[in-house]
């Protein structure tokens, strides 16, 4: 027996009862005879659960995994919302900072698939919203939380953000933390280049004995390339418990086509300049007991002041000079170009350093201030057979392509 509906108030009840036809009478609604058989003949042909649908448009389900106030979540686990009909019109997945994962729905218009990744120890909040076949519209909002990392990986980038370097220079991260899965992070890293520019991750360990991969040209870059470097890490997992937390970017611009040769025997050096001798410069090398490094280096920094001291560089106590002007490292253990203001009288007569090449004040400020970082140094005719390692500055140069290539964790 239908209920009556009960309208009233807390001193009294006046209960009010439809008579059954009425109530037929409001659900048919008014017309003719004719539109009276046409439902008739609607209703004989219809299929069983079709009124409902006609009646309304039932709201899509939406499913999110991870499911509703889950914890836990390891990160960089994709994020996934589907609807069980209908189509979804957005959705959007925001920490608690409101930084966004990115995602794109599926062609068939009812799944949303992350394409960026959650990060550890994050809140997020997931909201999508569905349209039904007649256009009534639904939204959802659930909630997740991901592992808090035991420790979080961070990385060094060089060149740093915006500048412009020499030629030579590579694109070099460096990771506060052993990498575990190279062959993962390295395909999370990425180089664009403007023009295109053939060259290869290697993995390699920094002179400070912390995990390094570079990424380096066939040859050396063209003057006037435009590079950068996305370092999709964040949600990435480089060792047991230990993760990235966020992505880097870092974009610079190749310089002049300048390459510093240093021919050891003549005591020579040559600033070249796409291809043409800017200048020479009388230079004292690496003495017979100590050597200069041969092959091709980089230049890393410069310094207008610098204290040179043997104990830094595993020399023990051969010399303390103070406030040396205009000094370029060369390489990480201390081979650096520098005045030597007093060697004068071997410059340009004698090898008589301890493996760094020596000028004249003078010779020294205009070198300083024509180099950049990134500048290539090619050191000719040195007695020195040991190979600088790639980690000791940018010793990359000092194998072949194919040899470079090798060191890829994606290789073979």
């Amino acid at each position: 027996m239908r209920k009556p509906l009960i309208s009233g108030s807390r001193k009294g009840i006046r209960v009010l009862a439809l008579p059954l036809v009425a109530a037929a009478v409001v659900l048919t609604g008014c017309g003719s005879g004719g539109a009276d058989k046409a439902a008739k003949s609607d209703a004989a042909q219809a299929k069983p659960g079709d009124a409902d649908n006609e009646a309304k448009d039932t709201p899509a389900r939406v499913t999110v995994d991870p499911a509703d106030g889950t914890q836990g979540v390891l990160p960089g686990k994709p994020v996934i919302v589907t609807a069980d009909s209908g189509t979804l019109t957005s959705v959007r997945v925001v920490d608690a900072q409101n930084r966004a994962i990115e995602g794109t729905i599926g062609a068939d218009g009812r799944t949303w698939t992350s394409s960026t990744r959650t990060v550890p120890g994050a809140a997020y909040t997931v909201t999508a919203t569905t349209k039904g076949k007649k256009g009534a519209e639904n939204s959802a909002t659930t909630k997740f939380g991901t592992l808090k990392a035991d420790t979080v990986n961070k990385v060094t980038l060089r060149p740093a953000n915006g500048g412009t370097f020499g030629v030579g220079q590579p694109v070099s991260v460096m990771f506060d933390y052993a990498v575990k899965d190279k062959a993962e992070v390295e395909r999370n890293l990425k180089v664009t280049t403007t023009p295109n520019v053939e060259g290869s991750w290697g993995w390699t360990k920094d002179i400070s004995g912390k995990d390094r991969v570079d990424w380096r040209p066939r040859e050396f870059w063209p003057s006037g390339t435009k590079v950068t470097l996305n370092a999709n890490l964040g949600g990435v997992a480089s060792g047991p418990g230990t993760y990235f937390a966020r992505d880097y970017e870092s974009t610079f611009t190749v310089g002049t086509n300048r390459v510093v040769e240093v021919d050891v025997p003549k005591k020579r050096l040559t600033i070249m300049e796409d291809g043409v001798a800017v200048k020479t410069i009388k230079v004292s090398a690496g003495s017979s007991e100590f050597p200069t490094r041969g092959g091709t280096h980089v230049i890393l920094n410069k310094n207008a002041k610098e204290t040179l001291d043997s104990t830094t560089v595993g020399l023990g106590d051969s010399y303390n000079l103070p406030d040396v002007p205009w000094v370029v490292h060369f390489t990480s253990s201390g081979t650096f170009f520098h005045s030597a203001a007093w060697n004068t009288a071997n410059i340009g007569v004698a090898n008589t350093s301890h493996g760094c090449v020596g000028m004249t004040v003078p010779d020294a400020e205009w070198f300083f201030n024509r180099v950049e970082v990134g500048d290539p140094v090619v050191v000719k005719g040195s007695t020195n057979t040991e190979t600088t390692e790639p980690g000791n500055g940018f010793g990359n140069w000092q194998m072949s392509y194919d040899q470079w290539k090798a060191k890829s964790a994606l290789a073979g």
